[in-house]
């Protein structure tokens, strides 16, 4: 989320209550952003990720070099396998995702369809 560095940032304020203001601080606080960060963040659809502990890094860390390990004694197929599981990985859990419009719209519909089936609406 870059920005102009001569830009002065614009306020947005909003109102919730007490205990909602809690959970989206404690949701804040998982992925190691302030409160405006998040909620910027989910306003323009991404899902910030958790910030993972220690341990997965480490983990993560020993995939990669024993996949570097092994590129010469594998078989190229096994290698891109491997490789496509770092790169997995890494995109699942480290990178940050946002929505596409068919994903939006298709939980829009599935949302619009389970109100009708529901509830008559």
């Amino acid at each position: 989320m870059n920005r102009n560095p001569k830009e002065k940032p614009a306020r947005i304020e909003i109102r919730t209550e007490p205990g909602k203001k809690k959970r989206i601080q404690q949701l804040a606080d998982k992925c190691n952003l302030s409160v405006s960060e998040y909620m910027v963040q989910r306003a323009l659809g991404y899902e910030p990720k958790s910030v993972l502990p220690d341990a997965f890094y480490r983990f993560y860390s020993k995939l990669c070099d024993v996949t570097n390990e092994l590129k010469e004694s594998v078989t190229p197929e096994t290698e891109a396998r491997l490789i496509e599981l770092v790169e997995y990985i890494y995109s699942t859990l480290l990178l940050p995702y946002k929505k596409t419009a068919e994903e939006i719209q298709k939980e829009t519909k599935e949302m619009e369809d389970w109100l009708r089936r529901d509830f008559g609406l």
